[in-house]
C-alpha cells in the first residue's frame, strides 16, 4: 500500500493505523503549502487536492480519514479494530471528522473567510468556544477507559490527531480535561503513534 501524507495533517491518523497494524507501507510526502496537491498527478489520486490518499495492492484508491482507518481495520480483524456493535465506532468517528475535524478550518484559515484581523481573531475566538462543550463530550465519553470504546482503534487515532492540533497548532492547553491529558499521555507511549510521528519529523505534543 501507498499512502499519501503532508506531516502533522490528518493524513498522520491513517499513517499511524498503518503502524499500529504493522501493515507494509510506502509513504509518499506532499507539501500541500508548496501546490503539490494542485499537481496533474495528485488530482488524478483526489480531485479536491487533499491527503490522505491510500493506494492498495488491487488497484483502489481511497480518500478520506475515516473511509481509509476503517478500510484498514477491515484488513486486519484480528486486531479487533471493529466491535460487534459497531453503532458507537461510527458515531465517534463522526463526531470527530464534522464535530472536531472541521471546526479547525476557521482557526487555522481565518483569513479565508475574513479580511480584518479583528474579524480573524473574532471567528477564532467564536469557534474556540463553539469546541468546548465538544471536547466536554468526548472527556465524557472517555471516563472511566482508556480509549473512547475502552479498547483501542480507529476512533483514538483520529481523535489523538486532532487533539494534536488543538495543543501544537493553535497553542491551547488540554488542562481543563484531565481525560483528554491522560488519552494523550496514553496514545503517544504507543509504538505505533512514536513511528509515525518519528516518520514525519513531528515531536509528543505531551512531552
Amino acid at each position: 500500500m501507498k499512502l499519501y501524507v503532508m506531516p502533522g495533517a490528518c493524513s498522520l491518523a491513517p499513517h499511524i493505523a498503518l503502524h499500529e497494524l504493522e501493515l507494509d507501507h510506502d509513504i509518499v510526502t506532499i507539501n500541500l503549502r508548496k501546490g503539490e496537491g494542485q499537481t496533474p498527478e495528485h488530482l488524478a489520486r483526489n480531485p479536491v487536492g487533499a491527503v490522505p490518499v491510500l493506494e492498495t495492492e488491487d488497484g483502489r484508491t481511497i480518500t478520506e480519514v475515516m473511509a481509509i482507518l476503517l478500510y484498514l481495520a477491515q484488513r486486519k480483524p484480528e486486531a479487533g479494530w471493529i466491535p460487534a456493535d459497531v453503532i458507537p465506532l461510527y458515531e465517534r468517528m463522526s463526531f470527530v471528522a464534522t464535530e472536531l475535524h472541521k471546526s479547525f478550518f476557521p482557526l487555522f484559515f481565518g483569513e479565508r473567510i475574513h479580511s480584518t484581523p479583528e474579524a480573524v481573531a473574532e471567528l477564532g475566538k467564536a469557534y474556540k468556544e463553539r469546541l468546548a462543550p465538544r471536547w466536554a463530550r468526548v472527556s465524557e465519553w472517555l471516563g472511566g477507559q482508556d480509549y473512547l470504546l475502552g479498547t483501542f482503534g480507529p476512533a483514538d487515532i483520529y481523535l489523538y490527531v486532532i487533539l494534536t492540533w488543538w495543543v501544537r497548532g493553535i497553542k491551547e492547553s488540554l488542562d481543563a480535561y484531565p481525560n483528554l491529558v491522560f488519552f494523550m499521555k496514553r496514545m503517544e507511549a504507543r509504538r505505533g503513534v512514536l513511528a509515525a510521528l518519528e516518520h514525519e519529523n513531528l515531536k509528543p505534543v505531551m512531552a
